[in-house]
Order: C-alpha cells, then sequence, then structure tokens
C-alpha cells in the first residue's frame, strides 16, 4: 500500500464537529466519488451472516448509473492464491489502503455489532462509512439499529434496516461515466502480490523486475544487445532502463527490520555495475517504507534507509555527484500493510534514472 499512496499518506481523517448523531453528510461533499470500493463489512456480532448481509445491502443501494463498485467478490479475486487474501472482514485502515491502491475516489465500509438472539430485546447497530480515499473526508456516516421481528432472521432485518440509507448512497456518483478500476492497474497490484508468492529469500541472477505503484508499465523492448560491461541479465536490463531515465524496483537489497541497517546488497553491487554501463546517467534512491500512524516517522526512517543505500554505492566507488537520496515515508505502497509480507514489500528502494547533472 499515498497508501502513499504514494504517498501514500494522508490528511487526516476530518471529524464533524458538534454533537449531533452521526447522519449522512451533504450530496455536494459525495458526489465527486463515482469509483467506490466497497469492503467487506466487519461481523462483531452473534450473526455469522450478518457482515455479509450488510455488504450486500450496501451495495443493493448504490445507483449503478452513478458508481462503479469494486465489492467483495473483485478484491478477493485480485490476492486470490496469494500470501494476501483477504480477511474475512475489513477493517477501516486497510479498506483505505485497498481503496488507494486500486485507484477508488472513496472508500465504503463498516461493522456489525451486538446480539441478534437476545430473546428480551434483541438489537444489532450497523455502522456505515464513506470516506474519501485521496483526503480522508467522511462523505457519509450512518449508524442503523436493527431489531429483529419476531421469528426474522438477523441477516433480513439488517437488509430492511439499511434501505434507511439509500437515499444517502444513492446521491453518491455521478453519471458521467467516467472509467474506473483501471485494469492494468489491478492486473498489476496483483502480479506484485503474485511476485511476492514467487520470491526466493536468496538472490536470483536474473530477478524479475515488479511494478512500481500498482501502475502499467510499457511493453519489454525488442532483444539488443546487452551493456558494455554488463556481466547479468538483471545488470544489463538496469543499465537500459538507467539510460531510458526509467522508475525501476532495486531487487536485493533489504534492511534489517523496520530500520535502516542494510542486510542485503547484492543489488546495490549490480546498479554499480549498471551505472558503469550507463555514462553520463545518475540515479536517485528513494526509499519507502510501511506506513505506520506516525507519517514523520516514516518519513524520517525511509530518509535513513536512502542515506544509508546512497553510502554504500559511494563506498562501492560510485562518484557522489551521480547520486541522491530521498525518504518517501509510507508513499505509494505496493501491497496492502496488513500481513507480514505486505509490510515488507512495501519496505523498499526504487531507483530512477535522470541526466547527470
Amino acid at each position: 500500500m499515498r497508501p502513499a499512496a504514494a504517498a501514500l499518506l494522508l490528511p487526516a481523517l476530518a471529524c464533524a464537529a458538534g454533537a449531533r448523531p452521526p447522519s449522512a453528510l451533504g450530496a455536494a461533499d459525495a458526489g465527486p466519488s463515482r469509483c467506490l470500493l466497497l469492503a467487506p463489512f466487519e461481523n462483531a456480532s452473534d450473526a455469522p451472516h450478518a457482515g455479509e448481509a450488510a455488504t450486500a445491502a450496501v451495495r443493493a443501494a448504490l445507483d449503478p448509473a452513478r458508481t462503479a463498485a469494486l465489492a467483495d467478490d473483485d478484491l478477493r479475486a485480485l490476492f486470490r492464491e496469494t500470501p494476501l487474501e483477504l480477511p474475512e472482514g475489513v477493517s477501516p485502515s486497510l479498506a483505505l489502503e485497498l481503496a488507494e491502491l486500486t485507484g477508488a475516489d472513496a472508500a465504503v465500509y463498516g461493522t456489525v455489532e451486538g446480539r441478534s438472539r437476545d430473546a428480551a430485546a434483541p438489537t444489532l447497530l450497523v455502522s456505515l462509512r464513506v470516506v474519501d480515499a485521496g483526503r480522508r473526508e467522511l462523505l457519509v456516516a450512518e449508524t442503523v439499529p436493527v431489531r429483529p421481528a419476531a421469528g426474522e432472521a438477523p441477516e433480513d432485518a439488517i437488509r430492511r434496516a439499511l434501505a434507511a440509507a439509500r437515499p444517502a448512497l444513492a446521491r453518491l456518483g455521478d453519471a458521467s461515466g467516467r472509467r474506473c478500476f483501471d485494469p492494468a492497474r489491478l492486473g498489476a497490484l496483483r502480479g506484485v502480490a503474485m511476485a511476492e508468492v514467487r520470491r526466493q529469500p536468496a538472490p536470483a541472477p536474473a530477478a524479475v523486475v515488479v511494478p512500481v505503484a500498482a501502475a502499467a508499465m510499457p511493453a519489454a523492448p525488442g532483444p539488443a544487445a546487452e551493456p558494455a560491461g554488463t556481466r547479468t541479465p538483471r545488470q544489463a536490463d538496469w543499465a537500459r532502463r538507467l539510460a531510458a531515465g526509467e522508475r525501476f524496483l532495486l531487487e536485493d537489497a533489504s534492511f534489517a527490520g523496520r530500520t535502516a541497517e542494510l542486510q542485503r546488497d547484492g543489488g546495490l553491487a549490480d546498479l554499480v555495475l549498471a551505472l558503469a554501463a550507463a555514462p553520463g546517467v545518475a540515479v536517485r534512491v528513494e526509499a519507502f517504507v510501511d506506513a505506520t500512524p506516525d507519517a514523520q516517522a516514516d518519513q524520517r526512517l525511509s530518509q535513513a534507509m536512502a542515506d544509508a543505500a546512497v553510502g554504500r554505492l559511494r563506498e562501492l566507488g560510485v562518484a557522489e555527484r551521480r547520486l541522491s537520496g530521498v525518504g518517501c515515508g509510507g508513499e505509494r505502497p505496493l501491497l496492502p500493510n496488513f500481513t507480514v509480507r505486505g509490510r515488507t514489500a512495501n519496505r523498499r528502494l526504487e531507483i530512477v534514472g535522470h541526466a547527470e547533472p
């Protein structure tokens, strides 16, 4: 995971002032959100299928002429058979991460709580939120009490009660027909997740460069002579990318946990040879971390990582004038941060080639 969203991330969630209870906000505020990520509702109730019922009810309330929803089945398909399969219910923070990774305008998420089997007074509570994915502004806030009637299934009661939220949800979006959820972007996101499955702890002699920030990359060039001085396909590929001014992920370079202590630097050694084969080119080393609530600490750590990588390149003989480093904090996550693999993938170095000053 902007998610960084590149930077990821993001301004703080705006809170409604005053003492009034949660309610739908104005239609003018919600209007721009055409591309919606509908996250599976969390279920903290005693009704086993309450979360699924709430998610389905919200999807049914959206106007398909005004909104495009990336919902449960689509989301799960993105990460199926990868180490990042989604949990049954999605938390607010994960919903917002997924919204940013997939290019959604807003995230729709919620929770079902309470007891449906209390014979005296069965009561469930459904919380529904729609939050702008970029600004973290609250667009819709509904808290809906659900009281199943005698003999009524909790899931049916949830669907009935959420009809009250239909007017607020129907005002979302617009009728412009703007396309949502670029297939290339979604494919690149799944490709990164699949790359994590294939990744081995030991360096590979010819690593595959994965797409950066869930963006579609240009088609690979046709056969070309390897730049002089390179010894492996990876070095040759990086030399060509540097000469073209492209961005790429620096494979086989990692840090000890969430620190700026270099643990593996084989990729930096390959980068030195790629630079030697690309005269007149300088590089900017961009370092990223898995985002935490402390954005300032994330930025400091990422800058320390960039400085460590630049320092190692100098030790390996690269002229200082050809090097610069910048910490990007938790921006542009490659994967959601809810698994160890995702957090590890988001702690990374990216290289950007440019003309030597």
